[in-house]
């Protein structure tokens, strides 16, 4: 406002500063009631919610009750389109990392909100720089209780501990858009609806058993680092279009002597502890994506849940795209990995291999390989790019590979990468 002039500001519809204050934490949204009576009551029907810490509260009592007290005066009839509790605790003054909340806190507050109908859901703890070791900090936990929405379309979760009642998502029919990063997955996931699921750093604890993901009418998957067990993927997903899957030593489905999960040492947790019979003989990731049309996969040289679920290996009737990251031609598993999408991909189009950027420890017993003769997959294949830091023998190895399933060396191509990004 100018010195003596109007306030400009105030004069806009209530629309436009809705669309402000959605910006703002909830707390500083609370704030503008004082700047003037055009703005007392505004923040009580802002179309967004935002709950984070304070900067300075040294009390814990306070920001409970500021927080159930700014979901009860809430507007009843006004629409609330987000929803998002974000706490990290270096926006409290305490004398040490410390969340004001407890469990039953979190879940009052998110089923709260999800009865004023929101489209979007987020609870998120932010740590970053804070734990060096994901085992240093505790999730933020939710209730074992159903989530019932009509209205929910997208819901995204961080460092929140989630079990089996709440990760059936039958009662969500909107809900398309699942993310969940750094969670505590204590149960299977289903859901009729869902269209879009990422997953990354998830940990996975159902044992002994692992996890099962049955998401019928998926389109976009995303699983990077599974902690604990790789989760089962039920059954093929028909309507799957993308999907990557990235295992690495955080996946306790690894073993430094064994590639097929069977070292015979009774005290290797990864090939006989808990879980580790479940599903055994039986495709725990492969066959749920045996109808995808792009895959981005990459496999640690020591995980062997992919090796063992290519003696089931399916035929991927309709992927034309394959990529194959942090791959290496020195290592039988990724050899059999290659040798199996070459020999049942009827209609591959393009395969991408990227060179791991430094060679990968072998295990120390691995499956044979052995190059098998011209596939009819190879006939479809139309180029095939290699992307590597150096033209140094493993190009040339992969070459040589190539050639033996039948691929035209004018169909290949190579591309040299940089070390920073990757590209």
């Amino acid at each position: 406002m100018a010195s003596g002039g109007a306030d400009r500001i105030s004069a806009l519809l209530d629309e436009l500063l809705h669309h402000v204050l959605s910006f703002l934490p909830a707390h500083e949204a609370v704030r503008t009631c004082a700047l003037a009576r055009r703005w007392r009551n505004l923040w009580r029907s802002a179309p967004a919610l935002r709950v984070t810490g304070v900067k300075g509260c040294k009390n814990s009592a306070w920001f409970v009750n500021f927080v159930q007290t700014l979901l009860l005066r809430r507007d009843p009839g006004a629409h609330l389109d987000s929803f998002e509790l974000d706490l990290d605790e270096r926006d409290f003054d305490f004398d040490k990392p410390f969340l004001p909340v407890n469990e039953w806190h979190v879940t009052r507050w998110f089923r709260h909100a999800v009865t004023c109908g929101p489209r979007v859901l987020l609870a998120v703890r932010t740590t970053s720089g804070i734990y060096k070791n994901p085992g240093d900090y505790e999730t933020l936990d939710l209730l074992n209780a159903p989530l019932i929405s009509r209205q929910l379309t997208r819901l995204e979760l961080q460092m929140v501990t989630v079990r089996g009642r709440m990760l059936n998502f039958s009662g969500c029919p909107a809900l398309v858009d699942l993310k969940m990063e750094e969670c505590d997955i204590m149960g299977n996931i289903y859901s009729p609806f869902l269209k879009r699921l990422s997953i990354i750093l998830g940990h996975f604890q159902t044992d002994p058993f692992r996890a099962r993901i049955c998401l019928p009418g998926l389109v976009s998957l995303e699983l990077i680092g599974a902690m604990r067990r790789a989760p089962v993927l039920v059954e093929s997903m028909p309507r799957l279009v993308s999907a990557v899957v990235r295992l690495d030593s955080t996946c306790v489905d690894s073993c430094p002597k064994n590639d097929n999960g069977d070292c015979h040492d009774r005290e290797c947790y990864g090939c006989y502890g808990a879980g580790a019979y479940d599903r055994r003989g039986q495709s725990v990731l492969l066959n749920g994506l045996s109808e995808v049309a792009e895959l981005e996969l990459s496999v640690g040289s020591k995980v062997f849940i992919v090796n063992r679920d290519l003696k089931l290996c399916p035929t991927f009737s309709k992927l034309k795209t394959l990529l194959l990251s942090e791959w290496c031609p020195d290592i039988a598993s990724d050899l059999n990995v290659l040798s199996c999408f070459l020999n049942h991909s009827p209609i591959l189009e393009k395969l991408t291999l990227q060179l791991s950027e430094v060679p990968k420890d072998a295990v120390e017993t691995q499956r044979s390989y052995t190059p098998s003769g011209q596939s009819i997959a190879c006939s479809h294949v139309k180029i095939v790019v290699i992307k590597c830091h150096e033209v140094d023998a493993r190009a040339h190895k992969v070459l040589n590979i190539l050639s033996a399933y039948g691929i035209a060396l004018e169909k290949n191509n190579i591309q040299r990468t940089n070390r920073t990004s990757g590209s």
